[in-house]
């Protein structure tokens, strides 16, 4: 790898992805670098948008569980055997 102002980011992308960017290339003339680095700057920002969301303690995480019972919602019922 050669030595740069800029670091580069290898980015491993599947076949579809690849043929969309090469596509997108030459409809409008950019080379794929410049292709990814608007994508990028355009996209990143919504997947952030996308993604945000309070996150939750561990209890209502270990809550959210299937097959947990949930407080105050179900109660268990009394067992036979003490």
């Amino acid at each position: 790898m050669k030595n740069s102002r800029y670091p580069l980011l290898p980015i491993p992308v599947d076949g579809e992805l690849r043929n969309l960017i090469r596509e997108a290339a030459e409809k409008t003339r950019l080379t794929q670098a410049e292709v990814m680095r608007c994508a990028l700057r355009i996209g990143v920002p919504e997947v952030i948008k996308g993604r945000r969301r309070p996150r939750r303690n561990f209890v209502e995480y270990m809550d959210a569980f299937a097959g947990l019972v949930k407080r105050n919602r179900e109660m268990l019922k009394a067992s036979r055997f003490k």
